[in-house]
């Protein structure tokens, strides 16, 4: 990486000896060995997020393009059920034409709504009239159960 040999090595030790003295080197070897640690760490780090954010992206590509395939596909369903339905009610359904007027010439009333004069009843005969002698009511009044 640095192309360093050993002899230029052994070189920069002894100057360091010579210069900072044998109390101190100790102490800045532990120091740059902390730090080139870090300075290691923190590579990996940048490297593995760099590998994420490259994966995510890619995965992200593959999520849209899924997903306007899905849209492409739903769009042709629905265009596909659509002419279906349009088909079916064509061939089901008889054409609707425009309506006719109906004149009613001759209507009949059944007997039962014809119009009579009820008679009138007492206070007894009242609780004691039978549902048959009451006109029906007509089919959009009747209550059902």
């Amino acid at each position: 990486m640095f192309d360093i040999s050993f002899s230029e090595l052994a070189l920069c030790f002894i100057v360091a000896l010579v210069v900072l003295g044998p109390e101190r080197l100790p102490k800045l070897a532990r120091t740059l060995g902390l730090w080139s640690g870090k300075a290691r760490a923190y590579m990996r780090n940048l490297t593995n997020e760099l590998e994420r954010e490259t994966q995510m992206a890619d995965i992200k590509k593959q999520f849209q393009e899924a997903q306007q395939a899905l849209l492409d596909s739903k769009a042709a369903l629905e265009k596909s059920t659509r002419a279906l339905h349009d088909d079916v009610k064509e061939r089901i359904l008889p054409p609707v034409e425009a309506p006719q007027a109906v004149v009613a010439t001759d209507v009949e009333v059944p007997p039962a709504v014809a119009t009579t004069k009820p008679e009138p009843v007492s206070g007894d005969a009242k609780a004691a009239a039978t549902p048959a002698t009451r006109a029906p009511l007509p089919p959009s009044e009747q209550q059902y159960p």
